[in-house]
């Protein structure tokens, strides 16, 4: 048996309250809430972080491989970046912005924060035209 249903079992053998019963038991759900959600943001976290940092390797440090799929007209889809990445992207890679193509990109405040709408609570993106 798992040791902490061995624990709350022997805790609530102590209290014989009911009310104390159900307030332990409102307690540990709280709490097992509270960390699977923060390792459920967390992995989601991460995994955006690793897109993010593929497709930027794909941009600033791209293979002899991909520069060749480029020179035969091959476009690349990036997804997901904020106004202000696509910007810095479209400076810094003028000689290659032909062969690259922005969806979902977030829309920004004037400070770079990435825009996110009040009754959804979802990052707002640009309309890229594709349905």
């Amino acid at each position: 048996m798992n040791w902490a249903v061995k624990f709350i079992r022997g805790f609530i053998m102590l209290h014989k309250k009911e009310t104390v019963k159900i307030e332990v038991l409102k307690f540990l759900g709280v709490c097992l809430f509270i960390f699977t959600s923060q390792n459920v943001f967390a992995e989601g976290e991460q995994d955006q972080n690793k897109l993010n940092n593929w497709q930027m390797k794909k941009i600033y440090q791209p293979g002899k491989r991909f520069l060749e799929r480029e020179n035969r007209g091959f476009v690349n889809i990036y997804d997901g970046f904020s106004e202000n990445q696509v910007d810095q992207i479209m400076d810094e890679k003028f000689e290659r912005i032909d062969h690259m193509m922005f969806t979902r990109v977030k829309k920004t405040d004037i400070h770079g924060d990435i825009l996110i709408d009040p009754i959804s609570g979802h990052e707002i993106v640009t309309d890229d035209g594709c349905d």
